[in-house]
């Protein structure tokens, strides 16, 4: 079995679902302190669009705003579903997963954020190979 295909079948035990108060108060921690985060975002049926380091400057009921150096990405939680896991990483050869732990934010539009803190979250060769698993439904 592919790396790609157990990373599939195995998200469901990677994962486990956060109360949305949880997630908004890690979100919030990080913006506090200022947390370097990397992130990806993946859209529905087109895979990644961006990846890169991102910090919060906006964490609200509706809205989740990230500074990601050259522009900010500007998130609309409204439905957003969270989890906090393992997330799989190709590995540099391409052969194996590297698991980094982070926050997923399933969109209501279908699209996906994950944000990882962490000196591993912010490699960016790590971010450059994204690997775009949507949710085990």
């Amino acid at each position: 079995m592919s790396a790609a295909r157990l990373a599939i079948d195995d998200w469901s035990r990677l994962c486990a679902p956060v109360d949305e108060a949880d997630a908004r108060a890690m979100l919030e921690g990080w913006r506090a302190d200022g947390a370097k985060l990397g992130f990806g975002y993946f859209r529905s049926g087109a895979g990644v669009m961006q990846t890169g380091t991102a910090t919060l400057l906006r964490v609200s009921p509706q809205l989740l705003t990230l500074d990601t150096g050259g522009s900010r990405l500007v998130v609309v939680l409204d439905k957003a579903r969270f989890e906090f896991g393992n997330l799989g990483f190709l590995t540099a050869d391409f052969r194996g997963l590297r698991d980094v732990r982070g926050l997923s934010v399933f969109l209501h539009n279908n699209d996906w954020l994950c944000l990882f803190a962490g000196p591993e979250s912010c490699d960016p060769s790590l971010l450059a190979r994204a690997f775009g698993v949507l949710s085990a439904e």
